[in-house]
């Protein structure tokens, strides 16, 4: 996603994001493809998720990649390599501080191509 500077206020948590690109790593399950057209949208009936608030906010989604892995395997390496926003998009998982990151464009896709090769 490319992002303005600014905050994210959900229902209940704010997020503060600096300008730049970052990678949210989610799960999309058995309707992915209808997962991912919402979460490119700017334009959501109802805000659940916090990419939901990201993506009509301040956030612009630019790709999306599906990848044959995890979301914790995925955020497991990543964590260690990027920045990230404390408590976005993980507070179902109690292992990781975060599922956003900000990242380089270069050096994430080159990241993501080592997670697919491995």
């Amino acid at each position: 996603m490319s992002c303005r500077k600014g905050d994210i206020r959900t229902k209940s948590k704010e997020f503060h994001l600096e300008e730049g690109f970052y990678a949210y790593v989610g799960s999309c399950g058995a309707n992915c493809a209808k997962r991912v057209s919402r979460h490119m949208s700017k334009e959501k009936r109802k805000m659940h998720w916090h990419i939901d608030f990201a993506s009509s906010e301040l956030c612009e989604v630019i790709a999306v990649l599906v990848l044959p892995l995890s979301e914790k395997e995925i955020v497991r390496r990543l964590v260690d390599k990027y920045e990230y926003v404390i408590g976005f998009g993980s507070s179902d998982d109690t292992e990781y501080p975060s599922h956003l990151f900000k990242v380089d464009m270069i050096s994430f896709l080159r990241s993501i191509n080592s997670l697919v090769k491995d």
